[in-house]
Order: C-alpha cells, then sequence, then structure tokens
C-alpha cells in the first residue's frame, strides 16, 4: 500500500518545517520506494517497532503528525481574557483605583489581585502576546490637545502649501546629554550594562529645522536656547536660503515669540513663522527627526565634550541622504487628520 503513497510522502517530506514529522515522512518515503524496516531503522537511527507503529498509524490515519496535547489548562480563562482586552483598549487604570496612566503586566497583576486572583506577570504576559497583543513603547497624547484646531491647521497648511512657491520647514529644539542614554543591544549575560562616565553628563541644546519636500536638515548647538541663540537659528537659514520666501513651522515656545525675535523678523520680511496647535508635537516633522537620532545616533555613545558632541551631531546630520530623511520626517500625521 506505501507503494502507491510514494510521491504523496515524498511531496509531504518536502513541505513539513517540523524536523521529527520530516523524519517519519522520509522514512516511510524510503520504504515505499523499496527499502527494507532494519535499513532505513539504521538510516534514521529509528527502532524497528516506531517505523512499523508510523507505518500502521499512516495506513489507518493517513497522517503521522504529533497529535495536540492537552497539556495544563490556562490560568486565564475566555471571560479574563475579553476582560483583559477590554481594560487595555479602555487604557484607565486609574478608574480602577491603580495609579497608572496604561496598563502593564504590573498593573493587571494588582487588578485581578485585588479581585482575589492571583495570576503572575509571566502567565498575563504570555496571555497577552496568544490574544496578539504588542509590547510598544507609550506615546504620549496630551489631555490639552484640541483636535478641531489641529484639523483646522492641517486644512490652512495644505492648502497654503498648494499656493506657496517658497521654503516650508518646520522647526524644533532638543537637549542632549554627553553621557550615553540606555538603548538595546545584544549579550549573553542576564542583563546589558553601559559604562556611562558621569563626569560627560553636560547638555547641549539643538536648534533643528527640516525641509522635507528636499530631505533637507538644519542644526545648531548651543549652550543655551534662549531667544539670541534661536535668533543666531534663524539668521543661520536665513543665509542658507537668501533671496527665498520662508514659511517656518514651529511649537508655542515662549522664546520664539520674543522681542528678539519680533526684531529679527522686521528686518527679515521674507521670513515668517507659523505656529502649530497647542500640544501637538505629533504634527511637527522635525520631532520625527529628532526620535530617529536619538534612536540611531545618539543611544549608546559617550562624548567626551559639548564640542565633541556638538560636531559629532552635525555630521551624523549631513551622512544621512535626502531620501532617507524624506521618509524619516512625514506629513502623515496631518493628512490623517484631514481623513478623520
Amino acid at each position: 500500500m506505501l507503494e502507491e503513497d510514494r510521491e504523496l510522502l515524498r511531496e509531504l517530506a518536502a513541505k513539513c518545517r517540523d524536523g521529527k514529522e520530516k523524519i517519519r515522512y522520509l522514512s516511510l518515503h524510503a520504504i515505499a520506494s523499496g527499502h527494507e524496516v532494519p535499513l532505513v531503522s539504521e538510516i534514521f537511527c529509528v527502532d524497528e517497532s516506531t517505523i512499523y507503529r508510523w507505518i500502521e498509524r499512516w495506513q489507518h490515519e493517513r497522517n503521522v503528525q504529533d497529535k495536540t496535547k492537552s497539556g495544563r489548562p490556562s490560568a486565564i480563562s475566555d471571560k479574563d481574557k475579553e476582560r483583559i482586552k477590554n481594560l487595555i483598549e479602555e487604557g484607565e487604570p486609574k478608574k480602577y483605583g491603580i495609579n497608572a496612566s496604561f496598563w502593564d503586566t504590573k498593573e493587571l497583576h494588582l487588578y485581578f489581585q485585588k479581585r482575589g486572583m492571583e495570576i503572575s506577570r509571566e502567565t498575563l504576559r504570555t496571555c497577552l502576546k496568544g490574544m496578539g497583543a504588542r509590547y510598544v513603547k507609550a506615546q504620549i497624547k496630551y489631555a490639552e490637545a484640541d483636535i478641531e484646531k489641529q484639523k483646522e491647521f492641517a486644512r490652512k497648511f495644505f492648502e497654503e502649501m498648494e499656493s506657496t512657491s517658497g521654503i516650508v520647514i518646520f522647526q524644533d529644539e532638543m537637549s542632549a546629554e554627553c553621557s550615553a542614554r540606555k538603548g538595546y543591544g545584544w549579550t549573553f549575560e542576564k542583563r546589558l550594562e553601559i559604562k556611562a562616565p558621569q563626569r560627560y553628563r553636560k547638555r547641549v541644546n539643538c536648534f533643528g529645522a527640516v525641509n522635507i519636500m528636499e530631505g533637507k536638515v538644519i542644526e545648531m548647538t548651543s549652550k543655551e536656547a534662549k531667544a539670541p541663540a534661536f535668533v543666531r537659528f534663524l539668521n543661520k537659514i536665513a543665509v542658507k536660503y537668501s533671496g527665498e520666501r520662508i514659511v517656518m513651522y514651529l511649537d508655542n515656545l515662549p522664546v520664539h515669540k520674543s522681542a528678539k525675535v519680533k526684531k529679527f523678523l522686521e528686518r527679515h520680511p521674507g521670513m515668517r513663522l507659523e505656529f502649530l496647535p497647542p500640544y501637538s508635537p505629533e504634527l511637527n516633522p522635525q520631532e520625527q527627526w529628532w526620535n530617529y537620532k536619538r534612536r540611531k545616533f545618539l543611544n549608546n555613545r559617550n562624548f567626551k565634550s559639548t564640542h565633541h558632541m556638538a560636531t559629532s551631531m552635525n555630521r551624523f546630520a549631513k551622512l544621512v541622504p535626502p531620501e532617507q530623511v524624506m521618509s524619516i520626517c512625514s506629513l502623515e500625521p496631518l493628512e490623517k487628520l484631514l481623513r478623520e
């Protein structure tokens, strides 16, 4: 009977991804091809009695896959799984007397403990993965943000983009420390420890602006982030785009509206500042550049001085090609507002 199934057994062996099952199909295929059981037993290092069981099972079930094992019953019932899903989607632990902004296994463990159920964090973690949940870094959504103002800003921005012939850039500031930030890395130990000399804990203030249409980033570092430094950065942009009309979008930091900035704009009528809606950093593509720079450059690096850090940061910005800058700094958050 096996002779008739030779091609089928060969096909099943080729498709099989489980090592143990593959050996079973290959053994049966060898027997179907005319080889004796003792020889097949020796080739695959399997007892003859085992091979005979495989033959019998194939003849009766047409299958030699491992049968599903019952195992231990789940510590979390389907009803509790549904409750966990609802809790996470609701996202309000404080409503249940837990002082947290979002649900982690620690908070879920406490939630069930208060209700007389002792479920370990590891069990909760396994359950969440099985339900398709993902463990990702939380992003702040400001409660004070006005969605209607954001939509109005997005509408006006794209209207202006269609009519303007000048340079459109987004600006923002970032502060960074010379000592290494904690990042992700490989290790054969239980913990990953990095050497971060504390004598290098000086900070650098970085002014940045991104021209998302051309994929260009302009940066300037400073020891302080006050109005005079911001004016120097505005002047750097004015020199770079001399003779062009410039529209710069930025947040509502008081420095951006200072008397020194207003005087600079009076002397440079070709530059205009437009302000993002309050509490809306996610609408600024320059923020996306900072996030990329922190992840790809600042993590896991020490700098011996603020000068060393400033020159390294500027060099990094120049090495990123324009097409990559355009892929990092997206208008998708603004476009999404118009689709809602």
